[in-house]
């Protein structure tokens, strides 16, 4: 369902970040359905290349109004286009805020809050496995692009709880669930700027019936009802915020890290 059938649609600004989290397009459009047009046909050759690497991403804000919208775009494009290197000092009060494409707007606030850490995670979940979503289908991996606008809460859970190459940590965890980890927190952007796009608890005791698809496991996650709702991808208020440092690479099982509840990473070998 695109992000504009939710309710009334609303103009929005919007800010393309290529893969070193520099800001290298400013557009504008009716609704959130505009930005994620430009992946599949570009007017601007460069913003075409960089929508074709893995890196990018997109911050969308709405607007009151087309007005607000136009004017929003104008300025911003003006003060970016001279090159500014001025760091804000005064205090965000403005109502309408960026946020990453497919995050609610009304968990904008939480982008001003301290990055987590992977550690954080791990101690304040009670152990926590880390996934990565790709703004690119993985090139040699049989796994497609994750769903760019979020606005299905039960496609971005399938993204997130499966499938995953966990190797022998789900024998670990299916012989002692106390050990097993309580959340998955599904994370995309470059390393500069990953941010939380779904954190959703786990059930420990779900790794004895764990599905599994050849080497890959999905993981047993616990909602509040029949269907998914996106309360269920904000576990621990965590929807939005953004993560230091956390880091993947292209092997598949690269792409998954446990957290311990001591704040200790695991990697598969």
């Amino acid at each position: 369902m695109p992000a504009s059938s939710r309710r009334d649609p609303r103009p929005v600004v919007y800010a393309v970040r290529d893969r070193d989290n520099r800001i290298v397009y400013i557009g504008r459009g009716r609704n959130e359905d505009r930005p994620q047009s430009h992946a599949a046909d570009s007017h601007n050759a460069q913003l075409a290349a960089i929508l074709e690497t893995p890196g990018y991403t997109i911050d969308v804000a709405e607007m009151p109004d087309h007005a607000t919208a136009a004017v929003v775009e104008s300025m911003l494009i003006d003060v970016l286009s001279a090159g500014a290197k001025a760091k804000l000092v005064n205090a965000r009060r403005e109502k309408w805020r960026f946020t990453p494409l497919g995050t609610p707007p009304e968990y904008a606030d939480r982008l001003a809050l301290e990055p987590l850490t992977v550690a954080d995670l791990g101690r304040s979940l009670g152990g926590v496995l880390i996934v990565f979503h790709s703004s690119k289908p993985y090139r040699d991996l049989d796994r497609p692009q994750a769903d760019a606008s979020g606005s299905d809460p039960a496609v971005l859970a399938e993204n997130s709880v499966r499938w995953w190459q966990l190797g022998l940590w789900v024998r670990q965890w299916a012989a002692n669930p106390q050990a097993a980890p309580r959340a998955v927190v599904a994370v995309k952007g470059p390393t500069a700027r990953r941010y939380v796009r779904a954190a959703i608890a786990a059930d420990p005791a779900g790794w004895s019936t764990a599905i599994r698809d050849g080497a890959a496991y999905q993981i047993p996650a616990i909602r509040s009802g029949d269907v998914w709702t996106h309360a269920d991808l904000d576990h621990a208020q965590l929807r939005g915020r953004l993560i230091h440092d956390v880091r993947f690479s292209n092997r598949a099982q690269d792409l998954v890290i446990w957290v311990d509840p001591t704040g200790t990473e695991h990697r598969q070998p």
